[in-house]
């Protein structure tokens, strides 16, 4: 991998800006470079919100995202917004109970449904969906080893640790079922 773009966008309280900082960590972690830029507004509870993401292996001269190679919507809101500005090469991952896909929108080639919500209430903790949305997005990319992502939710306190390495093992499982591998 030489460099990889990542558009993280949902709204205030999906855990949009953790689930950045965790991935930012593992790949730091993983010994990539990583440039992190949250955007939220003055009232982030329940308004749209992103997380732009740079890794590389060389040095980042430009810290934002200008063309997505991935794309999470945590809500249908982020995905409407942001799904026309994609472009066909974009991965586009999103919540399957939070967003109907659209039939109409050419321009993101390769969607993938991944049932976050599901997946972290059946690991106990309804919040984790942010976790599983992660695990998604490693297993169909080169961004960051699965054990990066391990270890950097590990650290945590143990129960949400568990619950969250849970949640994240699930979508990674779930993403390579949908990649046939």
């Amino acid at each position: 991998m030489q460099k990889a773009e990542v558009l993280l966008a949902g709204l205030g309280g999906q855990g949009v800006q953790l689930a950045s900082d965790i991935l930012a960590e593992a790949c730091t972690l993983a010994g990539r470079r990583v440039s992190v830029l949250p955007s939220y507004g003055a009232e982030a509870r329940g308004t749209l919100i992103r997380a732009e993401l740079v890794i590389s292996d060389e040095e980042i001269i430009y810290p934002g995202v200008l063309e997505p190679d991935i794309f999470v919507g945590f809500s249908q809101e982020a995905y409407d917004y942001f799904l026309p500005a994609l472009t066909g090469d974009t991965a586009v991952f999103y919540d399957s109970a939070s967003v109907t896909p659209s039939a109409s929108e050419p321009s993101a080639a390769k969607q993938y449904p991944i049932a976050a919500m599901e997946v972290a209430a059946n690991a106990g903790n309804p919040k984790a969906a942010n976790m599983a949305m992660l695990g998604a997005v490693a297993a169909a990319s080169e961004l960051v080893p699965k054990d990066a992502l391990e270890k950097v939710l590990s650290r945590g306190p143990k129960e949400r640790a568990k619950t969250s390495v849970m949640a994240m093992g699930k979508g990674y499982e779930l993403a390579m079922q949908q990649l046939g591998t």
